[in-house]
């Protein structure tokens, strides 16, 4: 038998202790982390910093049932400017006899005639999908049924009647309309532009395509009128076929402003600059066309709705970072990237593979970030290295933003000697979750606040650094070393210089130089 002596015993109850202590700790430091990354700054925030409007695909009846208590509302709200409805402003959902509609779901997102629905009360915008399916699948039923009863020239007027009575009804309200849904075939056939059989080309011919067109700008002539498709990504016979289809249609008088791009993928894909999905898109853009990636999702094996490789998370991030690459890259004429749903609870992927595949969406089924996410929030907000900076309005170059010269008052202000003081300079850290820290140099744990954000002029000051939102700020790059500085919780707005005092507040923002700030990094020693 082996006897512990009292020191021995000494020795192991303090080394025990000091286990749990370590351990406390960094529970403690985890916990710490994990809250301060369990608020980021949003993908609709940053999206709208880095000019490129976010969006997804929603269920209207989550929506009005704001299920997951608000959950599934809440994260929409935070993370996307666009919606598009999964099904209601479809044909089969709202198309139910002649001149017999079914405005409910329509009218809860838009609002009826002269008023709002959900879109405008969150501040958001609407992508319309869509107007006409070519796929007798999803072709409204009744219409099939008749087929044999009902003459071209009643097709013409049946389509007409129906573009006009949706259009119309929304009109001014919806952004965009994907006017004809995934029309042209993948397998051969001895079709126009190969078109896929249906009963709209049965009718009329590829002239049903054409009539959409002009029957969608007739009962709304603002409204941005796009083509979708899938399988049309990537260079190649499909996407050739699509560009002929939309020459043949501008020349016949239509008018089509743009092509929605599906992006239903998987971890095996790779985007790379140059390569053919780079070619594809520049060839619609070179066809006058802008972009709009409209259904993105990056689905991998699952088994019970969860990886079965879970370094597949990690490649999927990589692959959404590359797609906002992508996207980015061909600014001005992309026009907004969506997801086809935003949180693996609600996605339509394990469905259509028999539970096999899924987990193709930026947050999990209990709404949590994955890499994806991260990845794409770090693309558009981590836009400078952490550093000492000097900040110089655009419009005053000469001068910089600095403290009190003995660090301890809480007035920002303008200097406009050689700015090489600490009370002159701003140490720029990174926080991870979408914004920086800028913490004065002469005094560290003092950073720079906000404080009545949203005020016709919103206060900038300075305050002891406490891990709260008015002290985080974030960046919009506009070009030549100079940026947009926003609070975080108006990230709308952003800081300037105004008065005839050179004072420091918050305003709208608008593109001119009083808004922007050059950063000159500064070498210490």
């Amino acid at each position: 038998m082996h006897i512990i002596t009292y020191n021995q015993f000494q020795f192991s109850l303090l080394e025990m202790i000091s286990k749990v202590v370590v351990l406390i700790v960094c529970v403690y430091l985890f916990h710490f982390i994990k809250a301060d990354l369990s608020n980021p700054l949003g993908l609709r925030a940053a999206s709208n910093l880095r000019g490129i409007p976010f969006g997804t695909a929603v269920d209207v009846s989550r929506l009005r049932m704001n299920v997951d208590d608000g959950q599934y509302n809440a994260h929409i709200k935070n993370n996307y400017e666009l919606v598009v409805p999964e099904g209601e402003l479809k044909p089969r959902s709202i198309w139910k006899g002649e001149n017999q509609y079914y405005w409910i779901d329509g009218d809860f997102l838009l609002g009826a005639p002269n008023e709002t629905g959900w879109v405008q009360q969150s501040q958001m915008k609407i992508r319309g999908h869509n107007l006409v399916w070519a796929n007798d699948k999803w072709i409204p039923d009744w219409l099939v049924k008749n087929e044999s009863s009902i003459t071209p020239d009643k097709a013409k007027q049946l389509l007409s009647d129906y573009i006009h009575a949706v259009v119309g009804r929304y009109r001014g309200k919806i952004l965009c309309w994907d006017v004809v849904n995934e029309a042209i075939s993948d397998s051969a056939t001895k079709n126009p532009f190969n078109l896929r059989d249906s009963f709209w080309l049965r009718k009329l011919g590829p002239d049903f395509i054409k009539y959409a067109f002009q029957f969608a700008h007739e009962a709304d002539p603002d409204v941005q009128l796009y083509y979708n498709e899938y399988g049309i990504e990537a260079a190649g016979l499909k996407a050739n076929r699509t560009i002929e289809l939309i020459k043949w249609l501008r020349s016949e008088g239509a008018i089509v402003h743009g092509i929605g791009l599906q992006w239903h993928i998987n971890v095996s894909y790779t985007i790379t600059p140059g390569d053919a999905h780079y070619q594809s898109a520049q060839q619609f853009i070179d066809n006058d066309l802008d972009l709009m990636v409209t259904e993105l999702d990056v689905g991998m094996l699952t088994d019970g709705g969860n990886p079965i490789n879970s370094e597949d998370l990690e490649v999927q991030g990589r692959i959404y970072r590359s797609m906002l690459d992508y996207i980015l890259s061909f600014l001005p004429r992309a026009k907004a990237m969506l997801t086809w749903g935003f949180t693996d609870r609600y996605n339509f992927i394990p469905i259509h593979y028999d539970y096999t595949k899924g987990a193709g969406v930026p947050l999990d089924w209990l709404y949590q970030p994955k890499d994806a996410y991260w990845q794409m929030l770090d693309d558009m907000t981590h836009v400078t290295p952490d550093a000492v900076y000097r900040l110089s309005p655009q419009s005053q170059p000469n001068k910089c933003l600095g403290v009190s010269q003995n660090g301890s008052g809480d007035a920002v202000q303008l200097y406009s000697d050689n700015c090489e003081k600490d009370y002159q300079q701003w140490n720029i850290t990174w926080q991870g979750d979408g914004t920086y820290r800028f913490s004065s140099l002469i005094n560290k744990k003092r950073v720079l606040g906000a404080y009545n954000t949203t005020a016709t002029v919103g206060g900038v000051d300075v305050v002891q650094w406490s891990n709260d939102v008015n002290q985080e700020w974030a960046f919009s790059s506009t070009g030549n070393n100079t940026y947009r500085i926003v609070p975080r919780t108006a990230w709308w707005r952003t800081m300037t210089v105004y008065g005839t005092d050179d004072q420091i507040g918050i305003v709208d923002s608008r593109t001119v130089p009083l808004h922007d700030w050059i950063l000159t990094k500064v070498e210490k020693q």
